[in-house]
């Protein structure tokens, strides 16, 4: 018994206690995009996506654009500002009814974003005046002024 207590003093003597761990830094916030700038994304090949994307769109090639901007939505579905610069490709390709229902969709997911809201609101107002649609153009830019 005697031996029994003695090794137990040995190893619980030979025991280190841990430091208690310290908590890690709170990363940096990420910098807001500055208008017309890769979206706020940490995700690289979305990143990557979008600047291919605005390089096609610069080039005149919108079908290419719009198929990099598509398998960026694969990625990341909820981003409003891949929404909204399909929304614009489609505009430039003639599409106005599916620009809308993009822009749409783009504001259903923007939350407090004022500023993309309004780019969207005009988007629209744009494809429903190409489309013959006075009214509702105006309707849509009352929109994107907050009216």
């Amino acid at each position: 018994m005697r031996s029994f207590v003695a090794c137990t003093a040995l190893i619980a003597g030979c025991a280190a206690v841990a430091p208690a761990p310290t908590p890690a830094p709170a990363p940096a916030p990420a910098p807001a995009p500055a208008t017309g700038s890769v979206p706020a994304t940490r995700n690289v090949a979305v990143a990557g996506l979008m600047e291919s994307a605005r390089t096609d769109v610069g080039s005149g090639r919108y079908a290419n654009a719009a198929a990099s901007l598509e398998r960026a939505l694969r990625i990341e579905p909820r981003n409003p500002r891949l929404w909204h610069e399909l929304a614009r490709v489609r505009l430039k390709q003639g599409e106005y009814e599916q620009a809308e229902n993009i822009a749409a969709r783009s504001n259903s997911w923007a939350g407090g974003d004022s500023a993309l809201r309004a780019e969207n609101w005009r988007l629209i107002a744009e494809a429903r005046a190409a489309r013959g649609d006075v009214a509702g153009a105006r309707s849509a830019l009352e929109r994107s002024r907050g009216r």
